[in-house]
């Protein structure tokens, strides 16, 4: 018979380890003790829950020796300590909590180093002196563990009956309250289950009533609607990293304002709010819904289509110009790589992606690259061209984190609270901001006004992809009482949209714009005069009932959308991307892999060699097109040193006594991957 001693310590230590699992993880995620414990007067339930979680699930390591059940009890709770810790720093940073689809970011995950620096040092602090603490406490119990083992049945019988406990609460797991709001989800139900319950919701499933004989009947009346006029402007559109107005903070004031070409334009032309899907990161989310018409809003929480929903052509908004005798090109100064660009462009239509890799010779700014690289390279385009003219433009120049402790050599921009004081920390940040503003504005008075000298017919959209993160845990936003989280509307709203502005000097009128980024690509088709298709036409519909902000469900209400048009829109996204494709076979829209897809404009090519002596050293200038900086110079298959010199010609240098034979250029990446290569040129 079982010795009842022995039974009694088994649930004792498998109780005190739920208990401890819980209170450590939900401290980390919730920033303290005092914060785990309010969660749990707060929401007992839910608290219950995630120790009824622990309680089972440790209960079933009880098949282990002594110090066998404490390492795996352990083990487990490290673990969920560091997707605690992990979701902590990312909501703090990006104002949402880390989701599953964030483990297959891991090269994106790379970048997200360097926010780490602006992380408080007490949190820095907080954590390592956390690990050395608990680590101290594992070692001393582990050592006081004794060696022995137990007879067979101490082990077994509550480790079955543990085990059928945990399977009797794992049956009704995936449901239970999920609110809108990944952010208050996790505050709700705790890090733990709401992270496994999103691991169910990674792949989109069928909208309710999605069916081939219901498609048909939906679409049974759609008309294509016909280009209203024979105008084929250049339309170009920028999506400028985390461009935001810091003037609309009506508690700050600034020694000048930052913006001013942009306000001057804003004035004359259309122009207005975007409603982005993101705040902080993942520009990729609002690239995705403005160049397809898509909603994140349709899609699981966290993801980012690129990776995940976009493998086969999609009638995006570049693929329907192309079809239309637009050239289609996307500029953008970082890795080809980041957010997998280089192979989703593909499915949307695009013929070029100019990456970082093949600008010629991109110049930093600080971290990242100076966004007048990107309208040298437009400008060049639209001049050489006879075809018109597609252009979307990823700016990097104002991409954060924005620094305490340092200032940009053209910083002029001073801020401060009109009642009160900003912290240091508040008002640095801000300031390196503002000071970005004024050279992305710059630039953007020198893409219209060269445009306008040029006498071509061209549309210019810029708008911002999402809010700057402007400190740790909304700092400056905070302290300048403009808003505190996402959990009222009106604080919604300010953290979920960006300026948009409209330049067309060929149609005066000036329109109000307000409207979520998904409609932006139907409005500028229909603005243009150019040939959409039935979701464009859907959405314009829409938009001029004024049913043009797509919001977060618990917002819904405010955006104008009935219910059955966010089940139609939903139903004719879910049929593109992961359904049938029954609405392009019903309106014979034929989409085929473009074939002329390639990054960059062309390889480099090498015309002609000349033997020459450089600072020096013997060398061979090399003269022909397509020269990058990332053109790494092959001398005989060996690499060589190398000087660029512009796109045109650089210089490389020969090795000592080698008889030179052949000379070859290739582009890498980040990753090593070659991404181009020129012609052999064989020497004489």
């Amino acid at each position: 018979m079982m010795d009842r001693r022995g039974f009694i310590k088994c649930v004792l230590w498998t109780f005190a380890m739920a208990a401890m699992a819980v209170m450590v993880v939900e401290s980390i995620h919730r920033g303290s003790l005092f914060a785990m414990f309010g969660w749990v007067a707060r929401y007992p339930t839910q608290a219950f829950y995630l120790f009824s979680l622990f309680l089972f699930g440790f209960g079933v390591l009880f098949v282990m020796k002594q110090r066998g059940f404490f390492v795996g009890t352990s083990f487990v709770l490290i673990l969920f300590s560091v997707l605690a810790f992990a979701s902590y720093t990312k909501e703090r940073l990006r104002g949402d909590p880390l989701l599953p689809i964030d483990l297959l970011m891991v090269g994106e995950a790379k970048n997200m180093l360097q926010f780490f620096s602006a992380m408080s040092w007490w949190t820095w602090l907080f954590a390592v002196a956390g690990v050395i603490l608990a680590m101290g406490v594992l070692i001393f119990i582990f050592r006081s563990l004794g060696k022995g083992r137990r007879t067979k049945w101490h082990y077994i019988i509550p480790a079955i009956s543990f085990f059928l406990l945990l399977l009797l609460i794992l049956v009704d797991f995936s449901h239970g309250n999920h609110p809108a709001s990944e952010k208050e989800n996790y505050h709700e139900n705790g890090v733990v289950v709401s992270f496994i319950r999103n691991i169910s919701g990674v792949k989109s499933e069928p909208p309710e009533g999605y069916s081939e004989d219901g498609f048909a009947s939906l679409l049974k009346e759609w008309q294509p609607t016909e280009a209203a006029s024979n105008r084929k402007p250049h339309i170009i559109m920028v999506m400028s990293e985390a461009f935001w107005d810091p003037t609309v903070m009506s508690q700050v004031e600034y020694n000048q304002d930052p913006l001013p070409n942009f306000h001057g334009l804003a004035d004359q032309y259309s122009s207005g709010m975007l409603h982005v899907p993101v705040y902080g990161g993942s520009t990729a989310n609002t690239e995705f819904e403005v160049l397809t018409g898509m909603s994140q809003q349709f899609l699981p929480a966290g993801a980012i289509a690129y990776k995940s929903h976009i493998s086969k052509p999609l009638p995006a908004l570049p693929q329907l110009l192309k079809m239309q005798g637009y050239e289609t090109s996307v500029y953008h100064t970082y890795h080809n790589w980041f957010y997998e660009r280089n192979t989703a462009y593909r499915w949307l239509g695009f013929d070029h992606f100019v990456s970082l890799e093949f600008f010629p010779n991109p110049v930093q700014d600080m971290m990242y690259y100076r966004d007048n690289e990107i309208t040298d390279e437009i400008l060049k385009k639209v001049k050489g061209s006879e075809d018109p003219q597609f252009i979307y433009a990823i700016t990097m120049q104002n991409h954060g984190p924005y620094r305490t402790d340092a200032k940009k050599f053209y910083a002029t921009m001073e801020a401060q609270r009109k009642e009160g004081a900003l912290t240091a920390d508040a008002k640095n940040i801000l300031e390196f901001y503002a000071d970005n503003l004024v050279e992305v504005d710059k630039e953007l008075k020198r893409l219209v006004t060269e445009l306008a000298e040029m006498g071509e017919d061209s549309i210019v959209v810029f708008f911002g992809d999402h809010l700057p993160l402007l400190g740790d845990d909304y700092q400056v936003y905070k302290e300048a009482g403009y808003f505190q989280s996402d959990q009222e509307y009106d604080d919604y709203m300010k953290m979920y949209s960006t300026p948009l502005l409209v330049w067309d000097p060929l149609q005066n009128e000036k329109e109000e714009l307000q409207m979520s980024s998904p409609f932006l690509g139907a409005y500028l088709l229909e603005k243009a005069g150019l040939q959409g298709y039935y979701l464009t036409d859907y959405l314009n519909e829409l938009r001029k009932k004024d049913q043009s902000l797509l919001l977060r469900t618990d917002f819904e209400k405010f955006g104008g959308l009935t219910t059955d048009e966010r089940e139609t829109y939903e139903l004719l996204q879910y049929d593109l991307l992961s359904g049938g494709r029954q609405g392009l076979a019903l309106a014979d829209l034929q989409l085929a892999e473009n074939k002329q897809y390639r990054l960059g404009l062309g390889d480099p090519q090498i015309d002609q060699v000349e033997r020459t002596v450089y600072k020096g050293r013997q060398a061979l200038l090399l003269k022909g097109s397509y020269f990058t900086t990332s053109s790494q110079v092959y001398i005989n298959n060996q690499a060589a040193d190398y000087t660029f010199i512009n796109e045109n010609e650089m210089v490389a240098f020969v090795p000592d006594k080698e008889a030179v034979k052949k000379v070859q250029l290739k582009i890498y990446d980040s990753e090593d991957t070659r991404l181009a290569e020129s012609n052999e040129y064989k020497v004489e």
